[in-house]
């Protein structure tokens, strides 16, 4: 399957929760300035880091597969995916991404994906955590 990341279009100045059928831009929650300018500088890699995990997720027979009792089921997915919420908090990032279905017979949020990830001040690189899912 194909990914393709689909940004939303409203602004969102009162960082409402974001869906598909709102379309408005992430929720964003940072501590600070310097958090915020650190995701930004790092973003470009982030977002390909999770582009490669919701791929590796939805290859997963496992995790994703078209059996009539699965959750997510593969054949639903429309391949597309937007960002939900960004977090960044005590070092840990969380981006919360929804995909796209077609379970309702149209476009809609379908599989919430999150994606963990620890910042090394260290090191000064953020290093990929884990996965957690939910059905929307």
């Amino acid at each position: 399957m194909q990914l393709k990341m689909i940004r939303l279009s409203k602004p969102n100045p009162d960082n409402k929760y974001s869906s598909y059928a709102n379309q408005l831009e992430p929720q964003c929650f940072f501590p600070d300035s310097d958090a915020r300018a650190l995701f930004e500088s790092n973003k470009a890699s982030l977002l390909q880091i999770a582009a490669d995990e919701i791929l590796d997720y939805i290859s997963n027979d496992d995790l994703c597969n078209d059996d009539e009792d699965m959750f997510p089921r593969r054949s639903v997915l429309t391949g597309e995916w937007y960002i939900r919420s960004v977090t960044f908090e005590d070092n840990m990032l969380s981006i919360e991404t929804a995909l796209l279905g077609t379970d309702l017979g149209y476009p809609d949020d379908y599989l919430g994906l999150e994606l963990i990830f620890m910042y090394d001040e260290e090191l000064n690189e953020f290093a990929f955590d884990g996965i957690n899912s939910s059905a929307l």
